[in-house]
């Protein structure tokens, strides 16, 4: 097999899919050791990544073509060890130039600052944000401000998220086509309005907030400005009331 083009081998490598044939392949030479980790795209980490520097580098400098990075820690407990911080996650950003879709779930120890590294990943499209405790919309902002390319958007149990600025950004300025919204008790349904013309961008919605549950896909405008105008009134009419 070594003398099998560059090109053709990494055509074979593509075509194995589970994760055990791909590891023993890798180990077969150094030249297939490196063309696999050149055709890695996508990579998830959690309880068990070792958070020194170093190795933090070593592990995702040796997958240059990253563009999908999960990193989640549910189960977490103190027994795992540190969890991933501010200065863990800028290095891992620092790492993947070529991100584009980004997942942190129960990412206790990241918050606004943290966030705000994103706008270092110039290409970022997909952001799902599950359960982050220290989000806040200081940091939302920061990425709709930053991340122009951003398309999709997901938050789920984000408890300190409530200004909506953030949303009023990304109407305005952003390029979002899927927003999900999940037990973010902060945003109420009045506060969509600020979305403004981005909803004309949208093709996929998700509102939940308790037993409240609309989702949406595929848009038809028209729709939009009528339901828009609808929540608009609504929420004069509880403004006069108070």
């Amino acid at each position: 097999m070594e003398d099998l083009p560059e090109a053709l081998l990494a055509e074979i490598i593509k075509r194995v899919t589970k994760r055990s044939d791909l590891n023993s392949l890798s180990l077969v030479s150094k030249r297939l050791f490196a063309i696999q980790a050149e055709q890695k795209g996508s990579i998830r980490v959690g309880c068990g990544l070792c958070l020194a520097t170093e190795a933090l580098v070593s592990l995702f400098s040796r997958f240059p073509n990253l563009w999908k990075v999960e990193i989640d820690y549910a189960g977490w407990t103190p027994s795992h060890g540190d969890q991933l911080d501010n200065h863990d996650f800028f290095v891992i950003i620092s790492c993947c130039p070529s991100l584009t879709d980004l997942t942190l779930s129960f990412c206790s120890q990241i918050d606004d600052t943290g966030l705000g590294y994103l706008c270092y990943s110039e290409k970022l499209t997909s952001l799902r944000l599950n359960s982050a405790t220290e989000i806040t919309s200081s940091g939302l902002l920061s990425v709709a401000v930053g991340c122009k390319s951003l398309s999709s958007l997901h938050l789920i149990n984000c408890e300190k998220v409530g200004s909506t600025e953030w949303l009023e950004y990304l109407g305005l300025n952003g390029s979002l086509e899927e927003l999900v919204l999940r037990n973010c008790n902060g945003i109420s349904l009045y506060d969509l309005i600020m979305l403004g013309p981005g909803w004309m961008k949208l093709r996929k919605f998700e509102f939940r907030m308790g037993g409240l549950w609309d989702v949406h896909e595929g848009y038809d405008h028209m729709e939009i400005d009528v339901n828009l105008g609808k929540i608009a009134r609504e929420k004069n009419e509880i403004s006069r009331v108070f």
